[in-house]
């Protein structure tokens, strides 16, 4: 049966006959994780912990600087039996605690060089950590005195008190966002726009101030009630995507006995954010211009999205992965995690009998699993989102940046890990025995990989966003102007000539047929009378009779235009349901229209990318969803693809006025200029659907473009990206 836990190490002799000790600063706090006792060991000088098991603190405790190691371990084995450390075990406690500044002795240099190895494991993180320029801090200040000396005044808010005015605020606020709801969605189409950028940046920094602060004061409130832990001494600056934003290092949380304590202070900062929203938003809606109404709802903006998508969310190393990790009681989840993975993948695909299981239970590794893979996938995630996003925003001079940090990107995870991973599988001394599985079973995991991304067929697919419309459709608009005294203000079914869609009136109209008809019989009058005694007179009179008529006809065009029939049968839909009988209409105005239900077409509207694989790809099928109803494709066909690039969209709905996917013209309050050109792809219906397409419903149409390779289709999609954005 293999040995898990080694119980000799070949260098036991280097560390034998030392005699080291925990420096005499060092503060040693024992926490609960899922029924186990931990011990935290902290140097308040540097900040710096490391957490240990029962029987690590147990042979910790012996080292008092007359004992040498190796008397330690006896002692623990006479105690604790099978449970007392290993020479491995204890060899890499040494270097853990010699590593974080806890141990002193004189170490020889052979010693000492061993140790090294954890050391630069260490140097490795921090190199990893400034290589990644996406996320880079600099502390330049110790702010511990300054916290001190008010945390009785901002202390309080962490409290029962303090919670019931947080909630009232935070009620406050919610009520006045949702009561402003429209408004609020209206005006985030501006938030990025080049001009409120400069006040999008101060609302961050302010945010960003109250949210550390928030840290800060949490973390020495609760730890003058632990009586542990609570100093903070670094305050810098973070660089988020290479904007300057404060931080503070809260880490001394850790040494909290009580978890609840840990929890608070993870989530101080959140809370602090929407305390910080919930006052902005009462200020945004009792304002309506100037410089703090802007300011006021770029902070609900900031508030709202950081939480979302960075500090609320446990994937990333952010307040809600600590707060994760103490729920769970489970320290250190996202290493632990990748170290579970590594251990699956040795124990179970290498065949390495000898490696430790991170996990101490199943479910830990259910955790570690899961947590792995999801952390991972996100991660990648926003990172391509954040180059998307600059790849979108900013202007063409400054373009370089994206490809280097995409360049930085592939190099550090992606060439750097692969190097590593090589040279481990190569020449790794743990792999002796099991290089060549190791290698074969490797190199067959990435031919499958290989296979079904570039080799097996994927479905492939592209989605577009289309408005319903009657095919046989007229629109109705008022021939001239005129009162309404009746309109057909209902849905209706009509006939071709039918009944009267909408009659009005014209005084000024009726009073000048009138006036012209009562011309007409004075000329007519006199051009009798001319007859008997001047005929060369009457021809005259002939050319006035004639010129009226005109007009009299003219007018009665217009009279008759002020009652208007359906030029076909269908579905009358009014346009201007709101206008009651009486209003006033102007001509050429669109009083509704009317189409056939039974007879529908969908416009949709496809970017270029997407309008260049149609038309470069055979269409396989087409299925159009309805919204809040995805259970009920109705298939269809594409009936046409314009091929000129369009600005003004089929429909108001497609845009994202009312909350369609296409960008609009910020300046087209209509909401129907998009900001992109873009191609039309008109869609109809075949067979018997299941549902009822309506006119005017806004849809979403699957086309199908038959099977390609995953790598094919993310091939298009990176050349595309690369095309449009130097228009090539």
């Amino acid at each position: 049966m293999a040995v898990s836990r080694p119980t000799f190490h070949e260098s036991w002799y280097r560390v034998a006959e030392l005699k080291p000790r925990l420096l005499s600063s060092v503060h040693v706090y024992r926490q609960h994780f899922r029924g186990r006792i931990w011990y935290v060991l902290e140097n308040p000088s540097t900040n710096e912990f490391s957490r240990l098991n029962s029987a690590a603190h147990n042979f910790v405790a012996l080292l008092d600087g007359r004992r040498t190691v190796d008397e330690c371990r006896r002692i623990c084995e006479q105690q604790m039996g099978d449970a007392a450390p290993t020479q491995p075990e204890v060899i890499q406690l040494l270097g853990q605690l010699y590593t974080s500044n806890l141990l002193y002795g004189d170490l020889p240099a052979d010693t000492e060089s061993m140790f090294n190895r954890y050391r630069t494991r260490m140097h490795r993180k921090l190199r990893g950590a400034l290589s990644n320029l996406l996320f880079v801090r600099i502390p330049l200040i110790d702010p511990d005195r300054l916290l001190d000396r008010w945390v009785a005044i901002a202390g309080g808010l962490f409290s029962r008190p303090g919670l019931l005015v947080w909630l009232g605020v935070l009620a406050f606020g919610a009520f006045h966002v949702v009561s402003n709801l429209g408004e609020l969605v209206r005006q985030s189409r501006d938030v990025l726009a080049p001009g409120n950028l400069l006040w999008l940046y101060l609302a961050l920094v302010i945010t960003k101030i109250f949210h550390e602060f928030s840290h800060a004061f949490a973390c020495k409130r609760f730890g003058q009630l632990n009586g542990s832990g609570g100093q903070v001494h670094t305050m810098g600056v973070m660089f988020l995507v290479f904007v300057p934003l404060p931080y503070v290092d809260a880490s001394s949380a850790w040494a909290f006995r009580n978890k609840w304590h840990r929890v608070v202070v993870g989530a101080a900062g959140m809370m602090a954010e929407l305390l910080v929203a919930s006052i902005a938003a009462i200020f945004w809606a009792r304002t309506s211009t100037g410089t703090a109404h802007i300011v006021a709802y770029n902070i609900i903006f900031v508030a709202s999205v950081s939480t979302l998508l960075f500090n609320g969310n446990p994937l990333l190393r952010f307040d809600a992965y600590y707060i994760l990790s103490d729920l769970v009681e489970i320290p250190n989840l996202q290493e632990r995690s990748r170290g579970y993975i590594y251990y699956l993948v040795k124990r179970y695909c290498w065949a390495l009998s000898k490696t430790p299981d991170p996990a101490h239970s199943r479910g830990e590794g259910v955790w570690f699993v899961f947590y792995g893979l999801a952390s991972t996938a996100y991660r990648i995630f926003i990172s391509i989102r954040i180059l998307l996003f600059l790849n979108n925003r900013l202007p063409e001079e400054l373009f370089i940046v994206v490809p280097v940090l995409a360049g930085s990107a592939l190099v550090m995870w992606a060439l750097v890990p692969l190097g590593r991973f090589v040279r481990y599988l190569l020449t790794g001394p743990e792999l002796a025995r099991n290089r060549p599985r190791a290698i074969w079973s490797t190199a067959a995991a990435l031919s499958a990989a290989a296979i079904l991304l570039g080799v097996l067929p994927a479905p492939y697919h592209v989605r577009v966003e289309g408005v319903v419309e009657p095919i046989d459709l007229a629109v109705i608009h008022a021939g001239s102007d005129g009162t309404v005294g009746y309109m057909l203000e209902r849905v209706a079914a009509v006939k071709e000539n039918g009944r009267a869609l909408v009659r009005a009136e014209n005084r000024q109209l009726s009073a000048e047929k009138e006036a012209l008809e009562a011309d007409r019989r004075g000329i007519e009058a006199r051009w009798r009378l001319a007859l008997t005694q001047e005929p060369a007179a009457a021809q005259v009179f002939e050319q006035q009779i004639e010129a009226i008529e005109q007009k009299i006809g003219r007018v009665d065009s217009l009279l008759d235009s002020l009652e208007l029939r359906s030029p076909l049968s269908g579905t009358w839909i009014p346009s201007g349901i709101e206008k009651k009988k009486g209003f006033y209409m102007k001509r050429g105005d669109q009083l509704g229209l009317v189409g056939s239900v039974d007879d529908v077409r969908v416009r949709c509207t496809a970017g270029q990318a997407v309008a260049a694989v149609l038309i470069e790809r055979p269409c396989k099928g087409v299925e159009v969803r309805v919204r809040k109803r995805p259970h009920e494709p109705v298939k269809a066909r594409i009936e046409k693809i314009l091929p000129a690039g369009l600005e003004i969209l089929p429909s108001q709905a497609l845009g994202y006025a009312v909350g369609g996917s296409t960008p609009t013209v910020r300046e087209d309050r209509r909401g129907i200029t998009a900001a992109e050109k873009f191609f039309e792809v008109r869609i109809r219906p075949v067979g018997d659907p299941p549902v009822r397409l309506l006119s005017g419903q806004r849809v979403i149409a699957r086309i199908s473009l038959g099977a390609r390779p995953l790598a094919a289709q993310w091939w298009t999609s990176l050349r595309q990206l690369f095309q449009r954005r130097f228009r090539i």
